[in-house]
């Protein structure tokens, strides 16, 4: 890995104590796309939140069409704060900046297959992502990530939509032009939609999956292993959708559990960790394919274990917030 150079001898501490921590990076900062985006399969959901029983039962898409292949595509530009973008620990200064993320993506799903009581729509997609941390000194940490994902989508008679799939992600660092991050992620989940009232409805969501990864080992603790990152996650999520008007405001919150699994060879051997995040997010639809968003999130991690963090030398647990503006274009074809 290269080394970069920094503008000030405090930002190159909390840089490197940002690398000691070996830390993935948050799905806040870097959009691993694991399913189709939000804007393809909940947009009609969105525009009509009433939600009777007899709608319960296994259904195509809204958005599938009648040829055997349906695809999609689109792109989204968010501008935003974050007052603490390398999620250091409260022992360490914060450095506050801007940041401005690009991402487009293209997918398809493919002719839904009938079972007895459910339908499984499969789905291919990729996605690339660029990040510019905007603070001067900062700009150095710019990265672009690239992911693609296959993905079983069942929604049953139940009224539950299950899912199982496999992703790819990739981070490269801008400046040094070398690849800082691979993983594979194996994953399952499961949503069920419920209705409140005539305008609003309720999302439940349940995740899992196992995080196979190889990055650059830690060169300053006793681990070694390129693999020190490897970890399975839980995430369990409740989230409103509130339809005034044409705008849809939507506030969640998500829990999320990791277990790290290298084991003796990494210095997050015995490192676990929940992450907090709550979010809130005010959409306003210019046409069908143009979209409107202001959004804010607080996120907080609680950490236990690992060899840096047992020995006093690294704190893993952080909070930070962020509030922005973004718009997207998607479309289907």
């Amino acid at each position: 890995m290269k080394i970069l150079s920094f503008k000030s001898p405090a930002l190159l501490v909390v840089v490197l104590a940002s690398t000691l921590s070996a830390q993935q990076r948050d799905a806040t900062v870097t959009n691993r796309q694991t399913q189709p985006p939000e804007t393809v399969t909940n947009n009609a959901t969105a525009q009509n939140t009433e939600i009777e029983s007899s709608d319960a039962g296994a259904q195509r898409p809204i958005f599938q069409k009648t040829q055997s292949i349906s695809a999609f595509g689109g792109l989204d530009s968010r501008y935003l704060y974050r007052n603490n973008p390398l999620s250091s620990s409260e022992t360490l200064s914060f450095i506050e900046t801007a940041m401005w993320i690009n991402t487009a993506y293209l997918g398809a799903s493919f002719e839904p297959i009938e079972i007895e009581d459910a339908v499984i729509t499969p789905y291919a997609g990729l996605s690339y992502t660029s990040t510019e941390y905007l603070e001067s000194g900062l700009d150095t940490l710019g990265f672009h990530s690239t992911s693609a994902y296959v993905l079983l989508m069942t929604q049953h008679s139940s009224g539950w939509m299950l899912r199982s799939g496999l992703s790819y992600a990739m981070d490269k660092s801008e400046s040094s032009k070398e690849e800082t991050y691979i993983e594979f992620y194996p994953n399952v989940g499961a949503m069920k939609i419920h209705s409140i009232s005539d305008s609003t409805i309720g999302i439940i969501d349940f995740s899992g999956g196992y995080h196979k990864s190889k990055s650059d080992p830690n060169p300053f603790g006793p681990g070694t292993s390129i693999g020190e990152l490897d970890n399975y996650d839980i995430t369990a999520s409740y989230s409103v959708r509130i339809m005034y008007g044409k705008l849809v405001i939507s506030p969640r919150y998500g829990i999320s559990y990791k277990n790290y699994t290298e084991g003796a060879v990494s210095v997050n051997n015995g490192r676990k960790e929940f992450i907090h995040a709550a979010n809130l997010k005010l959409d306003y639809p210019i046409n069908d394919n143009l979209n409107v968003s202001l959004f804010g999130a607080y996120s907080q991690r609680e950490s236990s274990g690992g060899q840096l963090q047992d020995a006093g030398i690294i704190d893993y647990d952080f909070h930070s917030t962020d509030a922005g503006v973004s718009i997207g274009l998607n479309t289907t074809f």
